[in-house]
Order: structure tokens, then sequence, then C-alpha cells
């Protein structure tokens, strides 16, 4: 299956179970945003690329900004606008590849929750990577957090537990190739009284943190964090105020 059609035909109907209680995780993403400043000072605007069911739009606003939060899945963005009542938060169904659907000038772009391992090839990180400086106001910033898949895991290690209760089960299963890991996500549901099961898979690329620096400065963004969170990387860069002559 496509990354699009994985989640529309499987991981989006379990994803909010998935990841867990939402107010926690909310406020850790919020907590994150504080602690490197990242709050309003220019336009107010920021855009939630991949945003899901909301954990850093949600975040977002509640530091004062208006947020578009843009994803392909219509569930996951329902589960969003649920969610964020009384909050400034727009959604946009649309492709993260597809720039032209929701670009607009903005002080601040979140790319997070493994989402930027979701693209074609390298190549087109990179060049959405530019698109997205392009978009940053001067000083504006931009936030990444994914997963760096480049060291492969062997043996029992690639059998990851995600989420398990009384009746309900997900496992990933990660099988490496060069370039990109596919990934299984196994769910088992016990309904009156047998457990029937799900599996569906979609690739990640495998990229580096390195590689991901270096694009990011390609693009003319300055990186001034790395931080590794839950076995994620958070990548922060910023925009010059004044172009480089």
């Amino acid at each position: 299956m496509s990354t699009q059609s994985h989640y529309d035909n499987h991981l989006a109907s379990f994803y909010a179970w998935m990841t867990g209680n939402f107010d926690a995780k909310q406020q850790e993403q919020e907590e994150f945003f504080r602690s490197k400043g990242l709050v309003p000072h220019s336009n107010a605007v920021a855009l939630d690329l991949g945003c899901g069911h909301g954990l850093q739009s949600i975040s977002l606003a509640r530091l004062g900004f208006t947020v578009h939060a843009v994803d392909f899945n219509q569930h996951l963005l329902s589960d969003l606008n649920a969610r964020a009542k009384g909050l400034t938060i727009g959604t946009v169904l649309a492709n993260l590849a597809d720039v032209s659907q929701y670009g607009a000038e903005a002080e601040l772009i979140a790319c997070m929750g493994d989402t930027l391992t979701h693209l074609d090839s390298p190549s087109q990180a990179a060049s959405l990577l530019r698109e997205w400086a392009q978009l940053l106001l001067p000083g504006g910033k931009l936030v990444l957090s994914f997963r760096d898949l480049t060291e492969e895991l062997i043996g029992e290690q690639r059998f990851i537990p995600v989420r398990a209760e009384d009746d309900r089960i997900h496992i990933c299963f990660l099988e490496y190739h060069p370039g990109h890991v596919r990934v299984y996500d196994q769910l088992l549901e016990k309904r009156q009284g047998q457990w029937i099961q799900k599996v569906s898979s979609y690739k990640k690329l495998r990229l580096g943190v390195e590689s991901v620096k270096t694009m990011l400065e390609e693009a003319g963004l300055a990186v001034e964090s790395h931080d590794v969170i839950a076995r994620l990387h958070y990548l922060v860069a910023t925009k010059p105020t004044v172009s480089a002559k």
C-alpha cells in the first residue's frame, strides 16, 4: 500500500488509541515548544504539516498561533476538529508533497511525529524543505521530529509492541531494505471471544539525522537545536533575518 492508503484503510481507525493518552502527549509537545521559545513573534501563523489528530496543532494554538493543520487523512482531521473547539485552528485536507494546496507565509512550520519519513525519497524531502524554507518569514522556525532508521534492527528487535489492552493489541514489524523500511502494522482485536487479525504495511524512508541537517543547511536554514526524545530526533532550524550576500 501507499502511505495514504495504509492510513485511509488501516491505521487511521486506531491511530488515536495507538498514541495513548492525548492530554498527556499534547502537554509534552506544548512544553517542548515552550522550552524552545517557539511562541508568536510576527504574523503568528503556524503550519502543522502531517498534523494527525492534533498533538502539535493544539499545542501551537494554545501558545497563541493561528494554525493551518494539514493532513491527507480526513478521519484524523475530524478527530482534530472535535478537539479544537474554541481554538484558532483550520484544517486542510491536502497531500504534504503539494505545497500549492496549503502554502502560506508562516513564522513557524512543524512537520513532526515521523511524518518526514513518509515521503517518497530523500530528494523529495530535500525539495520540500527548500519550499518550506521559502514560506518562512525571516527569523521563522522550522521544527522537525522523525526517527533515524539508518541503523538496522536485527532478529526479534524488529518486533515492536506498541500498545496492548485486554481486547486489542498493536505490534509493528520492521523489514529493512536499501533506502527504506517496510513497516507492518499488526492489529489484533478480540470480538465475541475470537481474535481477529488485520495487517497492513507501508514504506518509511531511512533518513539519517546528519543528512537531514545538511538538507536544512542547503535550504538556507541554520540548525539551532537537536534533541532526542523517546527515540525521535527533534530539530529546530531558523531562517536568517537578513539574506546572505
